[in-house]
């Protein structure tokens, strides 16, 4: 469905709901007071009541009313809904995160470091599997880092300082 053929900008549509909604809820307001009197007049009286099925008649009405206004005035009603929760819910989101940001960052820190530190340097000349922080091979020697003239220490397979950007 359209953007233009939605009931939501529809005016004329939401016009004849309310207007469908308000006689069908009137209606069946009166015919369940209209059942209520009957009903308490006839106890009074030790009679049977002559008018209960106007019981069933109103009710199917009210709440027809009800639907066609409630369709009617969706739009405003979840404005305004949302307008009143969405600063508490943002409000609840900022309370949450702040507490949780420092933590997110040292956990991802942890990790990253664990998965640096567990796996070790890998030669790029024999493939062996060096202790972390390796500079050479423990099995045929190689260098495992480059050093830059900046004098910072880069992974073996670098192409570019980490601290300057020169070509390595």
């Amino acid at each position: 469905m359209s953007e233009k053929t939605s009931l939501r900008n529809n005016k004329k549509t939401k016009f004849i709901l309310r207007i469908i909604g308000f006689i069908t809820l009137i209606l069946g307001l009166v015919l369940m007071i209209a059942g209520f009197i009957d009903f308490f007049n006839s106890m009074s009286l030790g009679s049977q009541p002559s008018l209960f099925w106007l019981f069933f008649i109103s009710a199917p009405l009210l709440f027809a009313g009800a639907v066609c206004l409630s369709f009617s005035y969706m739009k405003a009603v979840n404005s305004y809904v949302v307008s009143e929760q969405a600063p508490i819910m943002k409000n609840a989101a900022n309370y949450m995160l702040e507490g949780t940001r420092d933590e997110v960052s040292e956990t991802a820190g942890a990790i990253a470091k664990n998965i640096h530190q567990e796996g070790g340097v890998i030669c790029p000349r024999c493939h062996t599997q060096n202790e972390p922080g390796a500079a050479f091979c423990d099995n045929c020697g190689a260098p495992l880092t480059k050093r830059c003239s900046c004098g910072e220490i880069n992974d073996i397979d670098a192409k570019y300082c980490r601290r300057c950007g020169k070509l390595l």
